[in-house]
């Protein structure tokens, strides 16, 4: 083979990789396996714990909400609602992105493929928790649990950027 033909070839497989600090931008959809449907309970039960009459109530179990592995690793970029996790008066290091405002708060939290575990590289400083924004970051396909719910996905090194609608 002929050096211009080895240089031609060699530039079109590092190409892409010299752009590969671009994020892709997702849906929620997206986050969901192909023809998957979230279960609906009959009569949904929003209450767990011990009634007045000394009763243990629990609620009902629910399979995990399956994900999509193939975004492990992926440099993904998709806008939500933070639920705070770990922040002070001024900023914000930690929370969990969700698809609509106060999921997770007051309501029954959306299924574990529907919320994101963020970890950003460095505090977000904010004076409005409740602002949708963006959020770019490397996502995981990894399981992390906390007080408000269960998150399908774990985005690492994560920056943000408000979202204008």
């Amino acid at each position: 083979m002929n050096t211009p033909r080895i240089l031609l070839i060699l530039m079109l497989v590092i190409s892409p990789l010299a752009h590969s600090d671009k994020y892709k931008e997702v849906s929620w959809d997206d986050l969901m396996p192909k023809g998957w449907i979230p279960v609906v309970p009959d009569e949904p039960e929003f209450f767990e714990g011990e009634t007045y009459d000394g009763r243990f109530e629990t609620l009902p179990k629910i399979e995990m909400a399956p994900i999509v592995k193939s975004l492990n690793k992926q440099k993904i970029k998709l806008p939500g609602y933070m639920i705070p996790i770990k922040f002070n008066a001024s900023s914000v290091s930690e929370f969990l992105l969700v698809p609509y405002m106060g999921a997770c708060v007051h309501t029954p939290p959306p299924p574990e493929n529907q919320i994101v575990y963020v970890s950003l590289k460095k505090p977000m400083v904010t004076q409005d928790l409740w602002a949708p924004v963006w959020v770019s970051g490397i996502m995981k396909a990894q399981v992390s649990m906390t007080k408000f719910a269960t998150a399908g996905y774990h985005m690492t090194e994560a920056a943000t950027e408000i979202y204008d609608y």
